[in-house]
């Protein structure tokens, strides 16, 4: 057995978890620091006479790209589950930096006119088509790889990555609005797509997962007919459509509108607001190797209740720390909100990896997950931003969306779970493949 874990640990320091981390830091780079400069955008895409309007269409063009990841996982799944782990994430990884760049160089609305917004748009669209194959293929191919050596704490290990992406972000934003010139937003975007084309090269020089071989030698040719896979694993379809769901409403809040609402709601300064946002990131990524750990501890179910029912508790007090004004409970709120968006996404990936068996995995986890992404997630800043602005609710309407979405996951898990892991779990050990 010692032996086995060496072999396995080689290639995860010094191949693998490159791999993985490299997609899923980019991915959170772009999100964050388009979050970051959503107002400086809008002015500059979206001239409108308003300033909330120039900011809604700027969180609109962010939310657009959610729509085609539904899309994005449906093509890269597909080809991830025929051609391969690899032959998939080496694709999204670098088509990701085309859009990217070409947000970074593209002329404003005073520049080109009506063009602009138009290409802005087009960008996300493709941005949002190739990450929406990246996030969780790549934490299925790490997964792969590891095969049942504690797959909470390595999902939690790839997820408290991501941190890496939105730190960068955070701290390019901080030193651009404090100490650069206005113009200076889109050099994290140029920097972006050179993240892209490293990971290519890196992955590029990567085995495909052991469980993938295995699967090409056993069966060479099953149908690959996505029609019935709703009928076949309905049940993790949607568990793994509310795990998008909720952590995307966590992280997008976390990661995205919190700076938005602090600065703008809250009076603070926008710089500081993004120190303040650096917390809540630090324990995120602490926590969440910690959550993957209680999963394989736990079991899955566990985990998952546990996690859910910790926001449905923690979401009020978060924001009721942040609106003291108080450099001590700011700091509380974001701390508490980092680990409640850890719980859900730290164990998430070792959660949903054993819904699916090995030859629908890539389609069944990606397209549920990010169907669930973009109802919930991309959504949110701009549905948030739009109930305190325009209805003038109050400024608990994120701890309450949260809740919400929360207690819907909780309740499904509670009603499915057991029956789920007793039957797919059996269906997916890869005794039989049904025909999809």
């Amino acid at each position: 057995m010692k032996s086995n874990i060496d072999s396995i640990k080689k290639p995860l320091y010094f191949r693998i978890l490159p791999a993985t981390v490299v997609g899923n830091a980019l991915e959170f780079f772009d999100f964050t620091i388009y979050a970051i400069f959503a107002a400086t955008i809008g002015k500059i895409f979206f001239p409108l006479e308003s300033s909330t309007a120039s900011l809604m269409a700027s969180w609109g063009t962010f939310a657009v790209g959610f729509i085609m990841r539904p899309l994005g996982a449906i093509i890269f799944g597909y080809l991830g589950d025929k051609y391969g782990r690899k032959f998939s994430l080496s694709g999204t990884v670098l088509l990701t930096g085309f859009p990217t760049l070409c947000i970074g160089l593209l002329p404003g609305y005073e520049e080109i006119g009506i063009l602009a917004p138009m290409i802005l748009i087009l960008c996300r669209l493709l941005q949002g088509l190739c990450t929406g194959g990246e996030y969780n293929g790549a934490a299925i191919f790490a997964l792969e790889h590891f095969g049942k050596l504690k797959p909470g704490t390595i999902g939690g290990i790839i997820t408290s990555s991501c941190v890496i992406g939105a730190l960068l972000a955070t701290f390019s934003g901080f030193l651009i609005s404090n100490y650069g010139e206005e113009w200076m937003w889109r050099l994290p975007f140029i920097f972006g797509a050179f993240i892209s084309f490293i990971g290519f090269i890196i992955r590029y020089f990567i085995n495909e997962t052991p469980e993938f071989s295995a699967l090409k030698q056993t069966h060479k040719s099953f149908s690959l007919r996505f029609s019935t896979l709703y009928n076949s694993y309905l049940s993790s379809s949607l568990l793994s459509f509310l795990v998008g769901s909720l952590n995307g409403a966590l992280s997008y809040t976390l990661f995205g509108f919190l700076n938005l609402y602090m600065a703008k709601y809250l009076g603070l300064e926008a710089a500081l607001a993004m120190k303040y946002n650096l917390v809540g990131l630090s324990f995120f990524m602490f926590f969440c190797p910690l959550a993957g750990y209680g999963l394989d501890r736990w079991g899955g179910e566990k985990a998952m209740q546990i996690a859910s029912c910790a926001v449905l508790g923690g979401a009020i007090p978060v924001f009721f720390l942040l609106q003291t004004l108080n450099p001590v409970f700011i700091l509380l709120g974001q701390a508490l909100l980092g680990i409640l968006t850890a719980g859900i996404a730290g164990a998430g990936h070792g959660f949903m990896q054993k819904l699916f068996p090995t030859h629908v995995r890539y389609r069944g986890i990606s397209v549920n997950f990010c169907l669930g992404m973009a109802l919930c997630g991309g959504t949110a800043p701009m549905l948030l931003t739009y109930l305190i602005e325009v209805h003038h609710f109050n400024l608990y309407v994120p701890a309450l969306y949260l809740m919400c979405v929360s207690f819907v996951f909780l309740m499904v898990l509670m009603t499915f779970s057991r029956k789920l892991y007793g039957e797919q779990l059996t269906r997916g050990s890869g005794a039989s493949y049904e025909s999809l």
